[in-house]
């Protein structure tokens, strides 16, 4: 049974996504997309049909993590989902915020909360983050909370002004506090 919804408290909601949530989330992507596209591949080109078909791709697997939206006082914030590997020892978080709600910790708990539910209750082994070598803010939240810096994977990430290296961090079960 998935834990999701998530209350992260004070307003602050992490829920799967629902096919209604697509007008804000297309409001959210209209509104920051060149912020966005800057550090997403995804955001390239992006149109209101193509967030649809995200939504129900996301939605139509159930369980998944994957298509997880951050609600602040029900109001849309951004994206933050966790994807688990094929074997489920390993997975990925993956995380965008509006610039509305930006610099105000809601990612950090947001990741905490996902990072809780993979070790905890998925027994993941080892979560790894990427960022954008000069996506200072985006670095900031594995950073924070406690990822080990493993490397640079050169041009692995790709934006609206092309290719750029991504910062992998790592985070294996035995270093997160329970």
């Amino acid at each position: 049974m998935s834990p999701l919804p998530i209350d992260l408290g004070d307003g602050v909601m992490l829920r799967r996504y629902a096919m209604d949530d697509l007008d804000v989330l297309w409001e959210a992507v209209e509104r920051d997309h060149e912020r966005i596209a800057k550090w997403m591949p995804w955001a390239i080109g992006v149109t209101r049909d193509a967030e649809r078909a995200f939504l129900e791709r996301v939605i139509a697997q159930d369980g998944s993590f994957e298509g997880t939206g951050l609600f602040i006082d029900g109001r849309y914030a951004g994206g933050v989902g966790l994807t688990v590997g094929p074997f489920g020892t390993s997975a990925e978080i993956g995380y965008w915020i509006t610039s509305e709600f930006e610099g105000k910790g809601y990612v950090t708990r947001a990741c905490r909360a996902l990072i809780d539910m993979a070790i905890g209750e998925l027994g993941v082994h080892r979560v790894v983050i990427r960022a954008g070598t000069d996506n200072v803010r985006s670095r900031a939240i594995p950073e924070r909370l406690g990822f080990t810096q493993e490397g640079v994977h050169r041009e692995e990430g790709s934006g609206s002004e092309g290719f750029h290296d991504l910062v992998v961090y790592g985070l294996l079960d035995r270093e997160w506090p329970r």
